[in-house]
């Protein structure tokens, strides 16, 4: 029995040998994490990355829920929108701001509302102008305005609904906090309702110095010219156009006033001044265009053709696409025919100047040029009108393209020319129709960017990618990989300096050369995170299995230790034993002798190993190793914070999804609503371009006819110009022949034969059978055949002898004038 424990200890004793043997390698790695050597800077570094690591793990912002801060930067946002006058871009902006509660909500909501009234959407509107009035109170800076700009919204779309809440409620403001601009607007809504006195008592109580003291004076003289006192509204004219501006809105009331005068001097019949005033309109300004052409008027009226000429090329250059450019074209022709005829006039009165190189024949082809012009270009719109409106085609086929939804029209009718569409584009109910095309078009297009923007969600959603969302949590995230990259690096250097302090024996080099592979693997990785958390794991397993074994060596060396005493003990108490027993016991006793001796031996070299190590620098080693720990927390820090952002992700992604779901759903309801609004402004829409095409038509039809008429103008005008030219070479014929009788009288009268004389034989006549003359000459019935026409000869001059020599000459017919044919 005693054999078989010998034995069992021999074994015992081999596998704890060979277990110290690893032992030597585990408490080498000991001793170099303790006698590393580090920098001052790596102290400093962990203690900043502490402090950091604990703000990134802190007040996670909660996703999908927008701050006070980034609320008003939107609203900021907005406002520099409004007033860069990029209005769509701030109602998109203040659309959500309105609809939230918060600090914020009056403010975005009455910015909306702006937007929407300068964008011409005046019933939404007045919806979030209600929402400012209604919300507010009379302390609030935008209550006044919001009750003024539903007072103009129901005197532009001419609905009173809720009108006289608006005005009691303006009234109950107390005078001293009323807005300068309430009068105005008020009386605005007088002159709208005919109440010409209120809305200039009104008028006059707009202070003077505000802003609105122009406007004011404006609509006053507007008003007197209603009440048709023409005289006060030229002085308030005058004295507007005297003042200096002080904005733009200023600047626009002195041009109205510009034209205003220039109506107004026209209408008196002073026209030098009707044409002065015109001419002060800058030449920048959006009405030049309509001085041009009625400042050309008043040439025409003034007799100055050539100015009216010169206006209206000017017109034509500055705004080619008017659709008064036909009118101009036309009134020019005509210009040209009169122009024409005031240079004949002058050249046959000797009045032309010889400096000018003017020629009535060039004005008359300038002028059937200009007509054939006009001709040419609309008799195209109106053969297309003609046949759209007896055409089978339905009009609504051409609703598209006239309200700009599509360049051509497919399937259905050949395109409309361009002339026509802007000519049914200026009816008013065209206007309107094509008005709602564009907002409907409008509306499909954000419903399409709204598609296009939930498929790009849904894309990211399907990523699965947490670092791709979320810039908040996404920068923190960004940061954590950072401080875990830096991290690694500090503790390789720290194994570095570690490995320097003592040999690396054994499997401490194949840990070391493992190490090392890893790291440079770590340094070519383009993304830190997903390796640090890899090399954290691995290397956390790996301490783990190290601090196992050095603990199984301890308890190996104790149990050796253990058994030897055993045995010793067991011998010397035992004297009277078996000799082969006592062999055996002291061979196995010999034998572990031998392998303790060995086993201390090796603890030895431990020892001294650590000695080695902590003879160098103790207290550094162990610094050393306090950071190695700093560090190790901090990466189990980083990465609990890691696993919280991912958490937060997750819940806000859970959400979206949701969202996403339920505007998909609210996505499909608008496309159906839009369908069915479409479908109502076609089926309208038809309607009304089926009667514009024939108003249209009848406009194309008068300039096709005006133009007609003027080529017919010019060729009548050149034709009366030949008629004349030969009246007075009649005339002057008449002039010169009966000059040359009373110069030649006493040549003619002594060349006359006496009365006595006898009288020459009357010259035979040619026989009836023979034809002679025209065919023309011939009775109805009894026309001379062509060609049988033979000349008679001559008769010789003679002079006939008065029958009597009291008798009076008859007097010769004048020649008949050449009859006028046509009129015009």
């Amino acid at each position: 029995m005693a054999g078989v424990d010998i034995r069992e200890g021999r074994r015992a004793g081999t596998h704890r040998s060979r277990w110290l043997s690893a032992a030597l390698a585990v408490v080498a790695v000991g001793s170099t994490g303790r006698a590393a050597r580090a920098d001052d800077d790596v102290d400093a570094q962990l203690a900043a990355f502490e402090t950091e690591v604990r703000q990134l793990g802190a007040d996670l912002p909660a996703p999908n829920q927008s701050s006070s801060a980034t609320g008003q930067r939107r609203l900021l946002d907005a406002e520099v929108s409004y007033a860069l006058g990029d209005y769509d871009a701030a109602a998109l902006m203040l659309f959500e701001l309105a609809s939230r509660p918060g600090a914020d909500r009056e403010t975005a909501a009455f910015y909306l509302a702006e937007s929407l009234f300068q964008k011409g959407d005046r019933g939404a509107a007045r919806g979030y102008y209600e929402q400012v009035v209604t919300g507010g109170s009379v302390a609030s800076k935008y209550y006044q305005p919001a009750l003024q700009r539903l007072i103009e919204i129901a005197i532009l779309l001419k609905d009173d609904t809720g009108l006289g809440e608006h005005l009691a409620a303006l009234d109950r403001v107390s005078p001293g906090l009323r807005l300068p601009s309430v009068p105005y607007v008020r009386g605005k809504l007088a002159y709208a309702q005919g109440k010409y006195d209120e809305a200039l008592a009104f008028f006059a109580d707009v202070p003077k110095g505000t802003d609105y003291e122009m406007q004011a004076a404006y609509y006053t003289a507007t008003t007197y010219v209603a009440k048709a006192d023409l005289g006060r509204a030229t002085e308030i004219f005058t004295d507007l156009i005297g003042r200096r501006p002080r904005a733009a809105n200023d600047r626009r009331i002195i041009e109205l006033s510009q034209l205003a005068l220039g109506r107004l001097y026209y209408e008196r019949d002073q026209q030098s001044k009707s044409i002065d005033s015109y001419l002060l309109v800058d030449r920048h300004s959006d009405l030049f265009p309509d001085a041009l052409y009625e400042v050309s008027w008043v040439y025409v009226k003034a007799k100055q053709y050539d100015k009216a000429l010169r206006a209206l090329e000017l017109l034509a250059l500055s705004d080619p696409q008017s659709t008064k450019t036909p009118t101009v074209k036309i009134l020019e022709g005509n210009l040209r025919v009169r122009k024409a005829q005031m240079i004949r006039g002058a050249q046959i009165l000797g009045t032309l100047d010889a400096k000018e190189q003017d020629d009535p024949a060039t004005e008359y082809d300038r002028a059937a040029a200009v007509f054939t012009e006009t001709h040419d270009m609309y008799v195209p719109s109106y053969a297309a009108l003609s046949q759209m409106v007896g055409g089978s085609a339905p009009a609504v086929s051409y609703l598209n393209q006239i309200a700009g939804r599509s360049e051509h029209v497919f399937q259905a009718a050949a395109p409309v020319p361009e002339a026509a569409i802007q000519y049914l584009r200026d009816e008013p109910e065209v206007q309107r129709v094509v008005a709602v095309e564009g907002d409907l078009a409008e509306i499909s297009a954000n419903i399409a960017e709204a598609a296009a923007t939930i498929a790009r969600l849904e894309g990211v959603l399907a990523a699965r990618d947490r670092g791709a969302v979320y810039p908040a949590l996404a920068s923190r995230r960004g940061r954590v990989a950072t401080i875990e990259a830096q991290l690694i690096r500090i503790r390789n250097d720290l194994a570095e300096q570690q490995l320097r302090l003592v040999a690396s024996p054994g499997e401490l080099a194949g840990l070391t050369g493992n190490r090392r592979q890893r790291f440079a693997a770590f340094a070519a990785m383009p993304d830190p995170e997903k390796a640090a958390a890899d090399h954290l794991a691995q290397n956390q397993a790996r301490y783990d299995a190290i601090e196992q074994s050095a603990s199984e060596v301890d308890t190996a060396i104790g149990a050796t230790q253990a058994m030897a005493v055993a045995l010793r003990k067991y011998s010397i108490d035992t004297p009277d034993l078996p000799a082969d027993q006592g062999r055996a016991i002291t061979t196995a006793f010999d034998d572990a002798a031998r392998e303790a001796n060995d086993i201390e031996n090796q603890l030895a070299e431990v020892r001294m190993v650590g000695l080695v190590t902590t003879s160098r620098d103790r207290g550094k080693a162990q610094k050393l190793a306090g950071l190695g720990d700093r560090a190790a927390r901090l990466a189990e820090q980083l990465a609990e914070t890691t696993r919280q952002i991912d958490g937060v992700v997750d819940g806000g992604l859970k959400e979206v999804r949701g969202l996403l779901a339920q505007e998909k759903a609210t996505l499909a309801a608008y496309k159906a609503e839009l369908a069915g609004h479409e479908a109502e402004s076609r089926s309208i829409g038809g309607s009304v371009l089926a009667a514009s095409f024939k108003d249209v038509k009848a406009k194309f039809y008068d300039i096709v006819i005006r133009t007609d008429v003027g080529n017919v103008d010019v060729a009548w005008s050149q034709k009366e110009d030949v008629d004349d030219d030969l009246k007075r070479l009649n005339l002057s014929r008449q002039r010169e022949l009966k000059q040359l009788r009373d110069e030649f009288k006493d040549i003619l009268d002594a060349g006359t034969t006496k009365p006595s004389a006898p009288k020459k034989p009357a010259r035979a006549l040619p026989p009836a059978g023979t034809p002679s003359g025209s065919p023309d000459k011939g009775a109805p019935d009894q026309r001379i055949t062509p060609g049988g026409d033979r000349p008679a000869a001559p008769a010789p001059a003679t002079v006939k002898p008065e029958d009597k020599p009291g008798a009076k000459k008859p007097a010769k017919a004048a020649p008949k004038s050449a009859a006028k044919g046509g009129s015009r």
